[in-house]
């Protein structure tokens, strides 16, 4: 809306002082032009004054602007907040055994038969359990504790190695991104 304002005040000033030059240029209107000769100054003060209306209302659009971007930077950042707020309930939750069976350990002989880089799979899509994704694969389930990454698909390879004590989710689409996962015994 103040846009259209600010093109239409800018369009009317644009037009005045193209058509005053030629209305004083018209010898059908010599009294004006006599009018308008010793007052010359005036003449161009009504355009002076709509540049500096113009000029203002440009001003005032730009603060108006940079307050909507000002806002908007907020919202953006008490979003973030709650998010990564959100995110920390959720981390604090994947700390709390799932039914006292989280966070168990797959023995040595069942996890080189059925897990590590030479066993990949797809997870397909996730079940849902109190609000924290599962998957089960080898006779186990496993609970995702780490939002899923962006740009991963769920029909993406993976699979399930054990670094330092922990089990992560690896995928060899993409190299160097651990998703760390639960055992549920």
């Amino acid at each position: 809306m103040k846009l259209f304002a600010v093109v239409g005040t800018a369009g009317l000033a644009a037009i005045l002082s193209i058509s005053m030059p030629v209305y004083a240029q018209d010898e059908s209107h010599p009294q004006e032009d006599r009018r308008a000769e010793p007052d010359g100054k005036e003449a161009r003060q009504p355009d002076r004054q709509d540049d500096r209306r113009v000029e203002q209302d440009r001003e005032k659009d730009k603060r108006q602007d940079e307050r909507a971007d000002h806002r908007a930077n907020q919202d953006r950042s008490d979003r973030d907040n709650r998010h990564a707020e959100q995110q920390a309930r959720q981390d604090d939750r994947h700390d709390q055994p799932v039914q006292g069976h989280q966070g168990g350990r797959i023995p040595e002989d069942r996890f080189r038969s059925n897990f590590g880089q030479q066993h990949t799979f797809s997870i397909g899509q996730p079940v849902i359990v109190g609000g924290t994704p599962r998957f089960q694969y080898g006779g186990y389930w496993f609970v995702i504790a780490q939002p899923w990454p962006t740009g991963w698909g769920y029909s993406d390879p993976v699979y399930v190695d054990y670094i330092d004590g922990e089990y992560f989710l690896l995928s060899p689409v993409h190299p160097g991104v651990q998703i760390a996962i639960n055992v549920i015994l």
